[in-house]
């Protein structure tokens, strides 16, 4: 059983903040600032050159400014304040229950066995798909496994599956599990759900990530899947759980990026603990103290990967030619173009080290640039544990922005895009600070839940430990309402989900009963999914646009979007990965005001071709297919 209460933790092997971790944060901190102030002199070559953008400014007013910000994260970072009043907000989600869903499994993690290993502490996340193309969102979901044994024996790692449901309407589920093939197609633990058209050829294929291997399973059409993992020459038995798949070079064919995380295993499984002599399920010997889950501190982490098909449809191993580093531990994915050069960049949230932002050249060669651009560390040098990360513009100047989940006492980061590649951390200016450092954050998104033209932010919360310090193991979602550009959390006002506390892990987004609003499925450990729909309640409209690559892929990964109206003007990308361990629903989703009106659409497709439309209705969504070069 989970255990709730306030006890001091601390790991065997070493204190999870030492003195040497200390001195380098601070030397990290200060070469940041030196970097920061080089960089923006010289245009910040190095963070690459964003198309149609003016170089960040750095007149006397410029660097004050600069200045007064950096002076404002040393304060944040160090100092209490007091959590404001909750926010009222016309954002309304309502929980279906499992009876009426009809979905009503549970993620099992094997924590009852009593090994206390790192491999149950992550959880795993949900896909939102079409995999019969009959234009309704179906589910499908992660499992986990379980461990043979008990404490002091070695175990065997079962996996537990995964699910697939499908969407019957009046958001009823039926489990599709066994008449689509997959009820025995995954053999390993397993945490990540991605669905993506990998071969283009209008089915959705699911991958799925985990311990002990990586399964690619085929859509064959007609409701069924194939698992064609050793047919394609795939063969990753490293712990994975972030993934994504995009095109990085250009050739209209998808790669795919595998994130990879610790070198654990029950033959690298040291017993961490308490220090407060407690003891576990009531034992009263003080030879027995009670143990705990590790740290990812305790493990070297593991290299990520990314493979590309060859000629003869086999997916092989191109990291070292494409410049990956091998010291992350990754837990999220996200392919997307983050300096707006036309080409798709890799962003890795890793645990406890620095982040990666891989900055590509156009021909899918790439530079580990997060620090010197920004992304890599908190607002004092420091790596966080980061677990999701997506992707949005939500000061709506036409640069997207990163926003990535940490953990306990660390602030959720909210990196905004200065042009030319180069970020800023800004979570303590939008209001980030009092709303983020109690959680342990997980699968995150961008959307619009009100629809009023700027994107909100939400996060799934849970810990990872039995007996976490002054924190719970179950927690509440954060619901983060945008305003003008300063984020408030609404969760009184959202409903019953929001205020009351799960063990949150992964989170899909996208429209279940297509009423043009978009809703959310979080994923738990050891419990039931919710099924969150959307019942906002105003005069707002959606535009929902849906794409389909000919030059480009056919997922059309690494579009962008831009929607202009009478009032406003929004940008979209169709990314590949993000969340944790989840994917979203592939159509994209803009708030439209009341009383404003839609004048053109521009989509800005991978293969460099650009498409305008100008007439626009609200009342269906709007499929674009690729026009054909002459």
């Amino acid at each position: 059983m989970n255990k709730t209460s306030n006890s001091t933790v601390a790991y065997i092997s070493k204190p999870i903040f030492p003195l040497h971790d200390f001195l380098f944060s601070m030397t990290i901190l200060y070469r940041m600032r030196y970097l920061l102030s080089l960089a923006l002199i010289l245009s910040l070559p190095a963070c690459g050159s964003e198309t149609g953008t003016s170089p960040p400014d750095t007149s006397d007013d410029a660097v004050a400014s600069t200045e007064q910000h950096e002076q404002t994260q040393d304060d944040d970072h160090t100092t209490e304040e007091a959590i404001p009043e909750q926010r009222k907000s016309d954002i309304r989600f309502e929980m279906i229950s499992n009876e009426t869903s009809r979905i009503n499994h549970q993620y099992q993690n094997g924590q009852q066995s009593g090994h206390f290993t790192m491999l149950e502490t992550l959880g795993g996340g949900v896909a939102m798909l079409d995999y019969d193309n009959d234009g309704d969102m179906d589910l499908a979901f992660a499992l986990g496994g379980t461990f043979s044994g008990d404490e002091d024996s070695v175990a065997e790692i079962s996996s537990n599956g995964i699910k697939l449901y499908r969407n019957d309407g009046q958001l009823k589920f039926t489990d599709v599990t066994n008449e689509s093939g997959l009820a025995n197609s995954v053999s390993f633990y397993n945490h990540g759900m991605f669905a993506q058209d990998y071969d283009s050829d209008g089915n959705i294929d699911l991958l799925v990530t985990g311990y002990g291997g990586i399964a690619v399973l085929h859509n064959e059409g007609g409701g069924t899947f194939t698992n064609v993992t050793s047919t394609l020459g795939l063969n990753d038995p490293s712990w994975s759980v972030g993934a994504a798949w995009g095109d990085i070079d250009g050739d209209g064919t998808l790669e795919l990026y595998v994130g990879h995380y610790v070198d654990w295993s029950f033959a690298n499984n040291p017993r961490c603990s308490t220090a407060n002599d407690r003891f576990l399920d009531g034992a009263t010997s003080p030879q027995t103290p009670e143990r705990e889950v590790c740290s990812p501190r305790e493990f070297n982490g593991l290299a990520d990967r990314i493979y590309k098909f060859d000629d003869n449809g086999q997916l092989v191993d191109i990291s070292k030619q494409i410049g990956l580093r091998d010291d992350g531990k990754g837990l999220a994915v996200m392919l997307a173009d983050v300096d707006l050069d036309g080409d798709l960049d890799i962003y890795v949230a890793n645990d406890t080290t620095p982040n990666f932002l891989y900055k590509n050249d156009g021909s899918g060669i790439f530079s580990e640039s997060a620090t010197v651009c920004g992304v890599g560390f908190d607002n004092s040098g420091k790596a966080d544990g980061s677990m999701g990360i997506d992707l949005g513009d939500y000061n709506l100047d036409g640069l997207p922005d990163l926003f990535v989940s940490n953990f306990q006492n660390e602030q959720f980061a909210l990196y905004r895009n200065l042009g030319q590649g180069m970020f800023q951390h800004v979570s303590s200016s939008t209001g980030m600070l009092t709303l983020s450092s109690g959680y342990v954050g997980w699968g995150t998104v961008f959307l619009d839940a009100d629809r009023d033209g700027d994107e909100d932010i939400f996060v799934a919360n849970g810990h990872v430990q039995r007996s976490p310090l002054n924190a719970t193991v179950s927690q509440m979602p954060v619901a983060m309402e945008n305003v003008d550009g300063r984020f408030h959390q609404v969760n009184q006002s959202v409903g019953l989900y929001f205020t009351t506390q799960h063990e949150g892990r992964g989170i899909a987004m996208g429209d279940l009963n297509n009423d043009g609003m978009v809703d959310m499925v979080i994923s738990h450990v050891n419990d039931a999914p919710a099924i969150l729909i959307n019942r906002t309640e105003n005069n707002n409209k959606t535009l929902v646009i849906q794409l389909r690559g000919v030059a480009s892929n056919r997922a059309a990964v690494g579009a962008r979007i831009t929607v202009t109206s009478e009032n406003s003007t929004w940008q979209r990308q169709i990314k590949g990965g993000t969340s944790f361990a989840s994917t979203h629903d592939p159509r994209v989703f803009f708030g439209i005001p009341e009383n404003d009106v839609v004048k053109q659409v521009t989509v800005h497709w991978p293969s460099g071709i650009t498409q305008v439309v100008d007439s626009v209705d609200l009342e269906k969504p709007l499929t674009l297919t690729e026009p054909k070069t002459e």
